[in-house]
This record gives structure tokens, sequence and C-alpha cells, in this order.
């Protein structure tokens, strides 16, 4: 393999998010789709805006959820954080890959949330580095979060490969980083990935 560092992201590429999130809403379709709002996401990945600002507000009223933002978010993150569902063949291919290359998430996220998603899901043993947006105040598609992570792990980015399920923040990131990307779309056994893992 002509690789020394797989990054990853986390959620769509090695747990299943929409799963967990339906389970931290209780199946609620008007819930669900407000967790994946502009709003409610982009406070998830960089903490903007917050839950107090008229945007938050506006976001909760423009879906019907007549709840205070602030409660709803902080219980809502809380359950999230209880679920970690791994994809099929996630925990298969880290395996393979452990011990030949350093491995790497790189998550637009708070690791609050991310870490112990990992630990449920089995899959926490496999990242010592582990690099959220929400923490590092950087979030993709900024290259800027890729660079830190391939210094921290001491590589170049001919290196590096990024895998992840995103063509709006991990597509364009690695693109802007000048890393290999794989662009993941829920099959571990594509031939095309196995080809860059050889």
């Amino acid at each position: 393999m002509k690789y020394k560092a797989i990054l990853f992201d986390l959620d769509g590429t090695l747990l299943d998010y929409e799963q967990e999130q339906y389970a931290a809403v209780n199946h609620d379709k008007k819930l669900f789709d407000l967790v994946n709002s502009t709003e409610v996401q982009g406070y998830e990945t960089i903490g903007i805006p917050p839950p107090d600002s008229q945007e938050m507000k506006a976001a909760f009223h423009r879906a019907g959820v007549h709840q205070n933002p602030e409660l709803f978010l902080k219980n809502y993150f809380e359950r999230l954080s209880l679920k970690g569902i791994p994809l099929t063949g996630a925990l298969e291919i880290l395996n393979e890959l452990q011990g030949k290359v350093k491995l790497a998430i790189v998550s637009n996220s708070p690791g609050e949330v991310q870490d112990p998603r990992l630990e449920t899901a089995g899959l926490a043993r496999f990242f010592k580095h582990r690099f959220y947006s929400r923490d590092i105040g950087i979030a993709k598609p900024d290259p800027a979060i890729l660079h830190i992570a391939m210094e921290e792990l001491q590589v170049t980015k001919e290196e590096t490969l990024f895998i992840g399920d995103s063509t709006t923040s991990d597509q364009p990131a690695a693109r802007a980083a000048g890393i290999e990307f794989f662009l993941f779309k829920g099959d571990f056994k594509d031939p095309q990935l196995q080809a860059l893992l050889k």
C-alpha cells in the first residue's frame, strides 16, 4: 500500500448517522428534519448559530417544533452520544488496516458526542488520533483540518488517503488539501476502494 495514513470521516462512513439520529429523536420525522436543518447542523459542526440565536429560533419555528432550542439540543446530543451503530464492513476493514497504516478520524462534530459513539460501536480502539471540527474550530470543507491531521500524524499529502461520504464537505476538503479521496457509497468491498488499499 502506498499510503502511510488513512483519514476517515465518521458519520455516514463508519457509523450509521441517519439511524442513530432517528433513534435520538424517537423516530419523529419532524424532529429528524429539524436536526438535519442547516442551523442545527451548523451548531453541531462549529457551534454556530447558538441555540439562543434568532436563526435557531426561526429554524424551530419553521419546523413547527415548539420547544426550547437550548434544552432540546442539549437532550438531543446527549441521546445521540449514546448511539453507536457501525456500518456494515467498518469493523472488518479497520481490523485489516490496523498496524499497517496510521488511522485517524476527521469529523465535523463535537468530540463529546462522537467519542462515546465510537466506544459503543466498538471502533474507538482503532483511533488514537481524532480531529473534531467543533473542538478545533475548523470544519470541512476547509482543508486546514486535514492539514492539522497530517501534521500530527507526520505524513505528507502524497502519503495520505481520505475516505468520506460527502461531496459537499469531505470531497472538496480533500481536493483543496491535495490528498487522494475516496467517495464512500456504503460498500467497503467496493473494488475501487480495495484497489487503493492494496
